[in-house]
């Protein structure tokens, strides 16, 4: 055969590929943005990351982890023609929350940041505030009951905590971490970061419909959290824990354990299946 034609066959070969890569990712993208709304619990280990991809193609990370790791998780989950994220919320700034997230701002263009406006003096949360500085990013805080919308049937519904601690360098980080519900449809989610009972006890007491499908169990499954009366008020029906492999914590607490048992939630650790996926039509709840 003719070098010539040999030549040919392998540029047509490798049009022909590209088109088919091209297409994959394409309709990829376009399947995902028509009617479902992608929840994906990462197991970074001790510490929380959360990917939220919405039926109209956006991207939502709530916390980073504990190191740099969060990073591959992304490459895994995001295609090469859409890698930003449009929406980052950092819960509290303790390091197995926020530490990855200097990481994504590094590689990765963030649109938006909503915090709860506390603060840390660590060298690594300092980091955090440099690269929101560099790119001219000004954090959302959140000071009081806030709904944001974020597209068709779908929103945000902060409503902790309710006062304003911004540039606040606070004793208890977790007491004051953000608490919201995502609704899309009929289907719900709330995230709890690092809430204790403390916490817990203020929220029953604002009479919020905390009722959803999905948990997010607060502080890693902690004997801090996770109260009975808590439970019994948001009554998932799916509780994901995000908890590393033998910590030494002791994460999750044989007693959140038996009282998610009691209220009838089927549990799901990242310790033992890795990362965590549910999607939803919004009416139908999956998990991948």
């Amino acid at each position: 055969m003719e070098k010539g034609l040999i030549k040919k066959i392998v540029r047509v070969l490798i049009v022909f590929l590209f088109i088919n890569f091209v297409l994959l990712i394409y309709f990829s993208s376009y399947h995902q943005s028509q009617d479902r709304l992608k929840v994906i619990f990462f197991d970074i280990g001790q510490g929380d990351t959360i990917l939220i991809k919405t039926p109209q193609n956006k991207n939502i990370l709530i916390d980073g982890g504990p190191d740099k790791g969060i990073i591959y998780k992304i490459d895994h989950y995001l295609p090469i023609n859409n890698r930003q994220i449009d929406l980052m919320i950092l819960t509290h700034p303790d390091p197995d929350h926020f530490t990855g997230l200097a990481e994504v701002l590094s590689r990765l263009k963030v649109k938006k940041i909503i915090t709860n406006g506390a603060q840390d003096n660590s060298p690594a949360y300092l980091l955090f505030e440099k690269l929101i500085k560099e790119k001219e990013l000004t954090p959302l805080v959140i000071k009081k009951p806030l709904k944001i919308d974020l597209g068709e049937d779908l929103f945000l519904d902060f409503f902790w905590p309710q006062e304003d601690l911004e540039n606040k360098v606070l004793g208890d980080n977790n007491y004051f971490s953000l608490v919201f519900k995502m609704v899309f449809k009929k289907t719900s989610f709330l995230f709890t970061g690092d809430a204790d009972e403390k916490a817990e006890e203020e929220i029953i007491s604002l009479e919020e419909n905390l009722k959803v499908d999905v948990l997010k169990v607060a502080h890693h499954g902690s004997k801090y959290s996770s109260s009975l009366d808590f439970l019994r008020k948001v009554k998932p029906q799916y509780a994901v824990i995000s908890s590393g492999k033998n910590n030494k914590f002791g994460h999750p607490n044989l007693r959140v354990l038996k009282n998610l048992e009691t209220v009838g939630a089927k549990v799901f650790r990242t310790d033992e299946l890795g990362d965590i996926i549910f999607e939803t039509d919004g009416n139908n709840l999956f998990l991948k």
